[in-house]
């Protein structure tokens, strides 16, 4: 445990409840808006970001990652298939399992989305040095490898 958190838990608490009501505040209001003008909600953008980025992966990998139970995963999956953003492979290791892609169509509206947050947010993007957003990015995913470990 860290010396910091040891000697002061309430510290640690304090910031995560102050980062998630932020992050929350950010997804509701910055987040949501931009995902309902491309009709699709954040887990399914979700989806769309980790098969970009990670290609071939389960729907059970998926749904873990994504934290949303199998059973409601296959409707996201299934929206998703539907309007031509991902596809269905069966896979080749396991003839009973199916790998999932990102189609074109969803690179594609990932760019939109993309094209969108620069138009919101490119002016507080602007007006900040790089190494903010490095420090950002750090801390995010410093917060996802402990989510995860934290989750075993």
């Amino acid at each position: 445990m860290s010396a910091v958190l040891a000697a002061n838990p309430d510290v640690f608490r304090r910031e995560l409840v102050h980062v998630s009501r932020s992050l929350h505040g950010f997804v509701h209001e910055g987040i949501m808006p931009i995902c309902q003008g491309h009709d699709v909600t954040p887990q399914q953008m979700y989806v769309l970001t980790e098969l970009l980025n990670e290609p071939g992966q389960s729907a059970g990998q998926l749904s873990d990652r994504a934290g949303i139970l199998p059973t409601n995963f296959s409707a996201v999956c299934h929206r998703l298939e539907e309007r031509g953003l991902i596809r269905r492979n069966r896979s080749a290791r396991d003839r009973r399992a199916f790998e999932l892609y990102i189609t074109d169509a969803g690179r594609a509206l990932l760019g939109e989305i993309d094209e969108d947050v620069r138009r919101r947010y490119g002016p507080v993007f602007e007006s900040e040095p790089p190494e903010t957003f490095e420090a950002i990015l750090a801390g995010f995913r410093a917060l996802r490898g402990l989510s995860e470990r934290l989750a075993r």
